[in-house]
């Protein structure tokens, strides 16, 4: 069988599909990743076929300033309640929508015209590459949506979310001589239950593979990537502020304790900063920072967070032996982290971040705040920071973080790994294959 995948961006859109390709592959399937040239060096360090398809210009990638940061108060459950949402709200996913149609548009020549070469039996496509569905649609294969974290099916193809298909994007799908009515067959989903949103849509579970190795305690898990068997494991990694044990109320790490389902701790209480945007952190999360390691905290940072010091190494590979995450929200840390049973700070700049955020909030697992509640001014930096400072350490004293963090990291783990995505892919493609 030959399976095409593609997506329009590395990292958090490529680092989910990158297990069932190679499990395609060991399953004797061919596989071909179909992508913008900016992300063929990513394909390739993964051990799979890049197919260069297109170069996407930075002002058709670059998100909508509204999306960027969205004003006003979001409903917790939007994705499935988009009557409760405002005219203006509507507008700022008509934007999202929009880009991601142009960003289709940029790729759907070059991808159909692979595909119709290559002739694949399935296309398996992120969430927001939409035009993998319309490659699917023009060669009459299944497609199947690979999602990234996020904890709903977000099809931002559709108008107001439940309506027709946007103008554009219907118009993409005729060109090809697809049906602009149709959605992908199968969506494979590794967001635990607890954080999941309800949806009409046919889900697959499937457990996240951080950079496509096993996590610790997984059935059958390996080591290809040196990532630690326990949650303690893990040595002190490069660029971390090595500082004395955090003298608070409930200093497990450093008082031996058992903590909440997991093996006796000692060391340093360490947490870890993940940064993605190339600006770095807000100042606010700069003073929380700060203000940690003023109170004997080691910090970790990894990304932009690191602010010009040596990175401390891949996320998954830094947060065994953490007691907490510092981050954005990006669906891709909010997995690692539930996988290492990890409570979660999430500052969220973006809808899909808040959105993160609110579940991890609602299921006990950490708390958020959207980053346009932190004052920009000086004095409100410090301000806020010292606040944020607060919420750090209730994630470091308060046992019920800890707790809710390891029920999501059983959650996880519960889930069936790629092989069964194998199954459920063969299956679509008919019983020739």
């Amino acid at each position: 069988m030959r399976v095409l995948f593609t997506t329009w961006a590395s990292g958090a859109h490529l680092v989910p599909m990158v297990p069932l390709a190679r499990a395609l592959l060991e399953a004797g399937h061919q596989v071909r990743v179909a992508v913008p040239s900016a992300c063929a060096a990513a394909v390739a360090r993964a051990g799979l076929v890049p197919v260069q398809i297109c170069a996407l210009p930075m002002a058709v990638v670059r998100a909508p300033d509204a999306a960027r940061r969205p004003r006003g108060v979001w409903p917790t459950d939007w994705p499935v309640r988009p009557a409760a949402l405002t005219p203006e709200q509507h507008g700022v996913l008509r934007a999202c929508g929009d880009r991601q149609v142009r960003i289709a548009e940029a790729m759907a020549q070059g991808l159909v015209a692979f595909a119709r070469c290559w002739q694949p039996e399935v296309v398996v496509h992120d969430a927001s590459a939409y035009a993998g569905t319309v490659a699917a649609g023009a060669l009459g294969v299944p497609a199947v949506g690979q999602l990234w974290g996020s904890a709903a099916v977000l099809r931002l193809d559709r108008q107001r979310l439940e309506g027709p298909p946007l103008p554009g994007y219907a118009r993409l799908m005729r060109r090809y001589g697809a049906d602009p009515s149709r959605e992908p067959d199968l969506w494979l989903d590794p967001c635990p239950p607890s954080l999941a949103l309800p949806s009409r849509a046919r889900r697959l579970p499937v457990r996240f593979l951080p950079q496509g190795g096993s996590p610790p305690g997984s059935p059958g898990a390996t080591r290809p990537l040196g990532l630690p068997n326990s949650l303690d494991e893990a040595p002190s990694p490069s660029g971390a502020r090595r500082a004395g044990p955090y003298p608070g109320r409930r200093a497990a790490a450093s008082n031996g304790r058992r903590g909440p389902g997991g093996p006796r701790r000692s060391g340093p209480v360490r947490v870890c900063a993940a940064w993605d945007d190339a600006g770095g952190p807000p100042d606010a999360v700069r003073v929380a920072l700060c203000a940690a390691e003023a109170r004997g905290v080691e910090v970790v940072r990894v990304g932009s967070a690191a602010e010009g010091r040596p990175p401390a190494g891949p996320l998954h590979r830094v947060l065994p032996g953490c007691r907490a995450l510092l981050h954005q929200g990006g669906g891709a840390s909010v997995l690692a982290a539930a996988m290492a049973g990890v409570p979660q700070l999430v500052v969220a700049p973006r809808l899909e971040h808040q959105l993160n955020g609110a579940r991890l909030a609602r299921a006990g697992a950490g708390m958020y705040l959207p980053a346009d509640a932190l004052d920009g001014t000086r004095r409100g930096a410090g301000a806020a920071g010292a606040r944020l400072a607060l919420d750090l350490f209730a994630l470091l004293e308060q046992p019920s973080y800890v707790a809710a963090a390891h029920v999501l990291r059983r959650e996880a783990l519960a889930m069936p790994g790629p092989d069964k995505a194998v199954r459920a892919v063969t299956r679509l493609a008919g019983p020739a294959v």
